[in-house]
């Protein structure tokens, strides 16, 4: 902090998502930044592409009052919006999984009162490179103008996932399935294969019965894990403060025992791990990297499903789809694919070693954003891990930062009022993508730079 510049701060925001949108709420009340400006290349502002989803099928992860507000103190600011605006209309509204769309008009409606007080502005346009300018950094933009700020934040949203292996590009092979319109194509009696079981899968498999789809949908991951069903909050009777040597098994093992004894006490297990959950990024910054590499490949997948959770109504409609033989859900992997006239010839390798083979209209991709910023289209990423501005994180994974989210350059020195928010952390502290955590990380910079003003 203390090699950040003098005077009035000027600040830059890459990204007009959620990201993007509550770093500016929480930079707007320090009184040292002079200006703030997000620029967006698809004026999305306080939506990205999670929440501009208009389906009201496209629900939230978690009930509405675990999403807060915007301050640290603010811990049920969006259930009191909906009661506040009038859209308390669900029963039991704070612990509904609302749409999407109703949490982005949330932000949406925060952001719009900050712009109109003239503290933040917002430009349509999208910053293709970001350089070292003394004393702060200049922005080029895809409209070939550069501007010059301060401090800068990089809320670059989820990417999206790179096309699947070994699967020949068709048109029948859908890589973003959040794209405008990617699903129209499918007529209703083809038949779909999903190529995920976490919480995008759910949404599209949700999507195409929605829309009508006659034929059985087909799931598959290596584990063939769909998220589990949430449950309300309680406060956790005795929170574990002190875990075993950070190693994935240990940790794990002690999380497993601490979820038994408090079931047994009726304490549900959603509890322990969201407890957990808050814990989970000074862990993994601890580990080991043996110990990171194990938790990634032996269990990510249990975590997710834990972690990600689904609302009971939708629970109950997958096993409604399964019970009626309109989804079937599949552990293994794809071991063959043959393009054909009307999509693809399959051959599943299942876990437990028997293969067998499938015919699909349609390949959708639902595996999630793309994790190693080295792969993403992203010509912002690409020049700046070209030029050195930026390397990859932990194993890969995002960006390369600090304690304080400041990205560090090629060399490994950290470039001060440079930072990264939210997914493109992951690699540092691996718990970075829900609102919640995005708000954590984004409050604890606010806190250091009025640390840092007040100096």
């Amino acid at each position: 902090m203390t090699q950040l510049p003098a005077g009035q701060w000027r600040v830059a925001i890459i990204g007009g998502g959620i990201a993007g949108a509550l770093s500016a709420l929480a930079l707007s009340k320090i009184p040292r930044i002079a200006a703030t400006t997000i620029f967006d290349r698809d004026g999305a502002f306080g939506r990205g592409l999670a929440y501009s989803a208009k389906a009201a099928w496209h629900r939230l992860n978690v009930p509405a009052y675990k999403m807060g507000g915007i301050g640290a103190e603010d811990t049920e600011g969006f259930a009191d919006w909906l009661a506040e605006t009038g859209q308390a209309n669900w029963p039991d509204y704070s612990a509904s999984f609302v749409p999407r769309r109703v949490y982005g008009d949330y932000i949406a409606a925060q952001l719009s009162d900050t712009v109109t007080s003239g503290r933040v502005t917002t430009q349509t346009d999208a910053v293709i490179d970001v350089a070292k300018w003394a004393p702060g950094y200049e922005l080029t933009l895809a409209s070939g103008h550069r501007q010059s700020f301060d401090l800068v934040f990089l809320c670059l949203g989820n990417p999206s996932p790179s096309p699947f292996p070994g699967i020949e590009p068709s048109p029948r092979s859908i890589t973003d399935v959040w794209a405008p319109g990617a699903l129209d194509p499918i007529a209703m009696n083809e038949r779909v294969l999903v190529i995920g079981t976490g919480a995008t899968a759910v949404d599209v498999v949700i999507d195409l019965h929605r829309r009508g789809l006659q034929q059985p949908i087909t799931m598959i991951s290596r584990r063939g894990l769909l998220p589990l069903v949430d449950a309300p909050a309680e406060i956790d009777p005795a929170p574990v403060e002190h875990w075993p040597q950070a190693t994935a098994r240990g940790i794990f093992a002690a999380l497993r025992d601490d979820t038994r004894r408090k079931m047994e006490a009726g304490v549900p297990w959603q509890t322990s791990i969201d407890t957990f959950r808050l814990q989970i990024a000074g862990l993994w910054t601890e580990a080991p990297q043996i110990e990171r590499e194990r938790f990634s490949r032996h269990l990510r997948a249990i975590w997710l499903v834990h972690r990600h959770r689904l609302a009971p109504d939708v629970a109950q409609l997958l096993e409604q789809l399964q019970s009626a033989g309109l989804l079937h859900v599949l552990a293994g992997r794809i071991s063959t694919t043959d393009r054909t006239s009307a999509g693809y010839d399959i051959a599943i390798r299942q876990r437990g070693g028997d293969t067998m083979q499938m015919s699909t209209d349609w390949i959708l991709n639902c595996t999630g954003p793309e994790e190693r910023y080295d792969r993403i289209a992203n010509p912002l990423v690409g020049s700046m891990l070209a030029s050195g501005m930026a390397r990859r994180g932990n194993q890969g994974l995002g960006l390369d930062v600090d304690d304080n989210c400041q990205l560090r350059d090629t060399s490994g020195s950290v470039q001060h009022g440079l930072y990264a928010i939210g997914h493109a952390t992951r690699g540092a502290f691996w718990e970075v993508t829900a609102a919640t955590n995005i708000r954590r990380q984004i409050l604890a910079i606010a806190d250091q730079l009025n640390v840092a003003a007040d100096c």
